[in-house]
């Protein structure tokens, strides 16, 4: 979890950074069923179209560019950004990395010096 008082002073940048970190987007039935409907495609062609099978063989994750960007990015943008899942909305506030948001690396770094890194973790959730 990031550093509250860095939160508190988040503000995302529109990069798209984090859109291309390896690991594993995790979908949830109600984010399959948001994009599909934003799509105009079933759920089961979503499925079929956009997901694989994510490594902890219980739950679904979206598909990836040859690069290790989600496949959803367009330039710097999401895509489906209206329809984004919920392991999108919730960066940075539920789950972060320790380096690699140019927002965020900016505000550790003009943190105080006493204030703790984030111990080093994958972005895989």
């Amino acid at each position: 979890m990031p550093i509250p008082n860095v939160l508190k002073d988040f503000e995302c940048t529109g990069c798209g950074e984090c859109c291309r970190w390896g690991g594993s987007v995790l979908l949830t039935d109600a984010d399959i069923a948001t994009m599909a409907c934003h799509l105009g495609v079933s759920e089961q062609e979503f499925i079929d179209r956009h997901t694989r099978l994510a490594p902890n063989r219980i739950q679904l994750a979206l598909l990836d560019k040859a690069d290790g960007s989600c496949a959803f990015l367009e330039g710097s943008r999401c895509g489906i950004y209206p329809a984004r899942p919920e392991q999108c909305r919730s960066f940075p506030f539920a789950w972060s990395v320790p380096e690699g948001c140019p927002a965020l690396d900016r505000l550790r770094a003009a943190g105080s010096p006493e204030a703790p890194r984030e111990p080093r973790r994958s972005a895989v959730l």
